[in-house]
């Protein structure tokens, strides 16, 4: 009969432990060690060949070696991104399916209009890789500093020009943010890209802009551009000469156009925890750093919880100036 007991025992035992392991309380370090056991899609929710896919390449490339695990790129573009926003959040919250979230599909773009997720319920903001300033340019002919561009477009409201990749885009944004802070009136001229703007400006058909600095950078160094201030919160390191919003004096305003790795919502702790620390040791690699460079992007190693918080923060500030601007679209 004691055997009968102590088979009973067993088998609720047992059946315990399975329905830890399904409700994800099994401990985090058992997890963490059988991720990942198969590919990890990572989605793109742009077209392969710009910034943000290689920047998702690079990653992904260090992270298959790292975690001995093939990391599949998949660009699937379209809608601003949503249509890749809304196919993680809807995806089985196991670890292998996760996007490359940046700026625009987790700040600008819900900000502006309404989509089909919740930037911040629908995921989990898994690492930070890192951002890139926009830069504030003017034509060589133009205003040969910051003060001088505020004394312009002061002098004559609404006259000056500026070009945008489109309403409710960061370059769109961003210019409304500075015209904000600013207490200025300058016309916005949205193009379909900051490519055909940048171009216009050249030809000196707009006056200002502020492109990412990837885009931008070639116009600056050929003398075609001249960077004014840039917006992130220090220097950058390609254009060490030219100040930023805040030491100039505008210190609440700052923009970063950045890039991180996010998956559906409810991911286990333990995967979580196992690719924020795969991610930190990528960043950490010299031929990553320089890689990223390329495009202009500085890495921004931070914890899962100061990325979620970053997310969150930006997204609050796009909302600020969408609202005081009145750019909600109905």
């Amino acid at each position: 009969m004691t055997q009968d007991i102590d088979r009973g025992r067993r088998r609720v035992l047992a059946t315990a432990a399975r329905s830890a392991a399904v409700a994800g309380l099994v401990p985090a370090c058992a997890l963490a060690q059988s991720y990942p056991s198969r590919p990890v899609r990572l989605l793109v929710p742009v077209s392969a060949g710009g910034g943000t896919d290689m920047i998702a390449r690079v990653v992904a490339d260090q992270l298959s070696r790292g975690m001995k695990q093939p990391w599949v790129v998949e660009n699937q573009g379209g809608a601003g991104g949503q249509i890749a926003s809304q196919a993680t959040a809807r995806a089985e919250p196991d670890g292998y399916n996760l996007m490359i979230g940046y700026v625009s599909t987790h700040g600008t773009l819900p900000a502006v209009r309404k989509v089909p997720y919740d930037p911040i319920r629908d995921f989990t903001h898994i690492a930070m890789i890192g951002g890139a300033p926009n830069v504030l340019v003017a034509q060589p002919s133009g205003p040969a500093s910051f003060e001088d561009f505020l004394a312009e477009v002061r002098a004559h409201p609404g006259k000056a020009s500026y070009a945008s990749a489109g309403v409710g885009t960061i370059t769109h944004l961003v210019f409304e943010g500075l015209k904000l802070a600013t207490n200025t009136s300058v016309l916005h001229v949205p193009y379909r890209g900051i490519a055909p703007g940048i171009n216009d400006m050249v030809a000196g058909q707009v006056q200002y802009a502020m492109p990412g600095l990837a885009g931008v950078l070639p116009y600056i160094r050929a003398g075609k551009l001249r960077a004014l201030a840039v917006t992130g919160p220090d220097r950058h390191p390609l254009l060490p000469e030219v100040r930023t919003l805040k030491e100039i004096g505008i210190p609440h305003f700052e923009a970063v156009q950045w890039v991180g790795i996010m998956g559906p919502a409810h991911l286990p702790p333990a995967v979580v925890q196992d690719l924020s620390a795969a991610v930190a040791q990528v960043l950490g690699r010299k031929e990553t750093a320089d890689k990223l460079a390329g495009e202009g992007i500085r890495v921004m190693p931070m914890s899962q919880q100061d990325f979620s918080a970053y997310v969150a923060a930006d997204l609050a500030r796009w909302r600020t100036i969408v609202k005081e601007r009145g750019l909600q679209e109905t």
